[in-house]
């Protein structure tokens, strides 16, 4: 392929970025509802909604609702993955813009690929392949974190869905005005993180092979696959430079990790297993106060640190403030 080829490629990989459905518009052909009865023109009846291709049930009936069973029917599962590892930006910001057919349902779509994630590192690679993929946890990490860890890989999504959660307002702090989707709304952050917590178990869960070989390299290239996607979706979305982009990112990074690991910290001082004791040296009600401490210590630095980012994003933002209250108002 030479560089005229090249090049011509890689404009139509940008257009599909931008433009990757191409509807068929309704004719003046009238059709006749099998459902109501309903005479009309359109794709859709006015009536009870019943598609006008509908029809006598063949095998392609069959096949679709197969499909559906599993989320690879209408706004297939797959395809949505897809446009998230292809399009990732484009395709979050189309769904918080309005254009919700061009993705499988966001958060059915976090618990699913949860399930699926969880299936294949407890049960097949353990049951079928015979091979453990749980990492050791030492006397010191249980003394800390408790049972914790343990709940975090047993209730995979609801761990990631915490975690979007708790992304949702650092985010809109240091994104809210931006020159792209200025003033977005907490609702709108909350779809946004979704989207990224499923790109977050889909690169785990592609890349589970390599942790089969080290899992200390698995965890550095899952992390820096995701941050590199990271950018690349706030980029998009929010309008900033790659600069801009990255100093606000890191804000919102360090916030969430300070937040998780203290939240962690606080769950533990609830954990009611047993606690095993490092030669003696410390009793339960110390290993509590320990926990409960920390957990202090980082939720007040996670506090300190977004407010910074807060007060620097205040200053060097004047003009994209004002649009962003102009915006609000039009809301």
């Amino acid at each position: 392929m030479d560089k005229k080829q090249l090049k011509s490629t890689y404009s139509r990989y940008k257009q599909w970025q931008t433009q990757p459905f191409k509807y068929q518009r309704p004719t003046d052909e009238v059709h006749h509802c099998n459902n109501c009865g309903q005479d009309f023109t359109g794709s859709f009846c006015p009536v009870c909604s019943q598609k006008a291709s509908i029809g006598r049930i063949g095998w392609r009936s069959v096949h679709q609702g197969i499909m559906d069973i599993w989320g690879l029917g209408t706004r297939s599962l797959i395809y949505s993955i897809w446009q998230l590892l292809l399009r990732p930006g484009h395709i979050i910001g189309d769904y918080i813009d309005g254009k919700r057919q061009v993705s499988f349902a966001p958060v059915k779509m976090l618990f699913i690929v949860a399930v699926i994630y969880s299936m294949v590192y407890y049960w097949f690679f353990p049951t079928i392949l015979n091979i453990r993929l749980e990492p050791e946890i030492t006397v010191e990490q249980q003394i800390l974190l408790g049972n914790v860890s343990t709940w975090i890989d047993t209730y995979y999504s609801w761990f990631a869905l915490i975690m979007a959660l708790l992304s949702v307002l650092p985010t809109w702090i240091m994104f809210h005005y931006s020159p792209r989707h200025t003033a977005h709304s907490l609702p709108e952050g909350f779809f946004i993180q979704v989207f990224l917590a499923v790109l977050m178990i889909v690169f785990s869960f592609l890349l589970i092979p390599l942790e089969v070989i080290d899992v200390l390299l698995y965890t550095c290239v899952v992390y820096c696959i995701f941050g590199v996607y990271y950018i690349i979706v706030y980029h998009y979305l929010f309008g900033y430079g790659i600069w801009g982009t990255l100093w606000r990112s890191g804000f919102v990074m360090l916030t969430i990790l300070l937040l998780v690991v203290g939240g962690m910290f606080f769950a533990a001082y609830f954990d009611q297993g047993m606690i095993p004791n490092l030669d003696g040296q410390m009793t339960k009600e110390d290993i509590s106060l320990m926990r409960i401490s920390w957990s202090g210590a980082l939720l007040l630095v996670a506090c300190i640190v977004i407010s910074v980012g807060f007060v620097i994003n205040y200053i060097v933002t004047g003009k994209d403030r004002k649009q962003a209250v102009k915006i609000s108002k039009e809301k």
